[in-house]
């Protein structure tokens, strides 16, 4: 069967293919954007690293800042391999997304009128530019409050003074605790340099902590240096925090989609109330209802805690309304060109 080809412009009532015409054509464009996403893949494995220290990058922040390990754990051997495979496929599709997009455009536009081909032309670049904006707004902002709110509250549970007393300290076999003034000696001992950066030719034995990244660091004979993590005392928490590298990037990759997608409310109510399915007035009178809804639609796109959840909606109802005063507007623009188009009622002119 041979595949066909169809004008873009062609009025779809002038056009008639059969079933086997339309998946042989299906065929082809799902074929065509499976190679696309393979070879950005494949152009994407290198870059991907970049990319993952880009999404590392305001939790190593927000960690830094709050005095906790800087680092992440992976509790299985090939959680790294499956991470890097994932952040690789991720930045493939977004690559190849505007060829797969255009492949799906090829197969649905040619089903379309030419006034709702002009429709689409004026929303799809509306959309990705507020999916666009919803992703920045996420990563600039959400990310890094949520983050630093999250790491935070393991502060609010501090590790308790656990000083045994003198029965306990005999069933466990603890010394009797040494106090500063029974120590020979100095108690504050020797001092180490405090740098906001490492030195580049520090001698071998050299040790100096960085302020910077809370770290205790020592040149090694063989120009290597070794680190040691620093806990705030006032940040020793009952609970510390340490990611999971997979369960960090599921984690962001939810908060990406779920703002993408808020972000696209205003077209969602310029929808609803142009295609007359819920008119602009309706969506008015129920707005408490409306913004009941918006609010659970967040819990479920959010992930599962208070603060994402309010990031969140608060958003999608600004946008919301936005959308129902464009819609609004333009619903008022319309009964003036109509009042104006109509024709006069008889006897009007006497």
């Amino acid at each position: 069967m041979q595949r066909s080809s169809r004008p873009p412009e062609t009025d779809p009532d002038a056009v008639r293919m059969s079933l086997g015409e339309h998946l042989e054509e299906l065929r082809w464009c799902l074929l065509r954007a499976l190679i696309a996403l393979v070879v950005a893949c494949l152009l994407c494995i290198w870059p991907a690293r970049y990319l993952l220290e880009i999404i590392a990058r305001p939790v190593i922040l927000v960690l830094r800042a709050q005095g906790q390990p800087d680092s992440f754990l992976a509790t299985s051997p090939v959680e790294n391999l499956l991470v890097y495979i994932k952040v690789v496929l991720v930045s493939g599709l977004v690559l190849s997304a505007p060829y797969i997009l255009y492949q799906f455009w090829s197969f649905v536009g040619a089903g379309l009128y030419r006034h709702e081909k002009a429709w689409v032309y004026r929303i799809f670049p509306l959309s990705v530019g507020l999916f666009v904006v919803g992703v920045l707004f996420m990563y600039g902002f959400v990310l890094l409050v949520s983050l630093n709110f999250l790491v935070g509250f393991s502060g609010w549970l501090p590790l308790p003074t656990a000083q045994p007393n003198a029965f306990e300290r005999l069933l466990l076999h603890t010394p009797a605790p040494l106090h500063p003034e029974s120590q020979p000696g100095d108690p504050a001992g020797p001092s180490l340099p405090l740098v906001d950066r490492d030195p580049t030719d520090a001698p071998p034995g050299a040790a100096w902590v960085n302020v910077v990244e809370h770290k205790l660091k020592v040149q090694y004979p063989d120009n290597r240096t070794y680190s040691f993590q620093l806990v705030r005392d006032d940040r020793r928490a009952l609970v510390t925090t340490h990611f999971r590298i997979g369960e960090y990037l599921s984690f962001v990759l939810v908060l990406t989609i779920a703002f993408g997608l808020a972000f696209q409310t205003p077209l969602v109510v310029l929808f609803l109330a142009r295609s007359g399915l819920v008119p602009a007035e309706t969506l008015r009178r129920y707005r408490k209802v409306v913004i009941l809804i918006i609010v659970f639609i967040a819990g479920i796109l959010a992930p599962p805690d208070l603060l994402s959840h309010i990031l969140l909606s608060g958003p999608m109802i600004l946008l919301f309304e936005l959308g129902l005063w464009l819609a609004s507007r333009g619903s008022r623009e319309g009964e003036r060109d109509s009042d104006q188009a109509a024709p006069p009622a008889p006897g009007a002119a006497m």
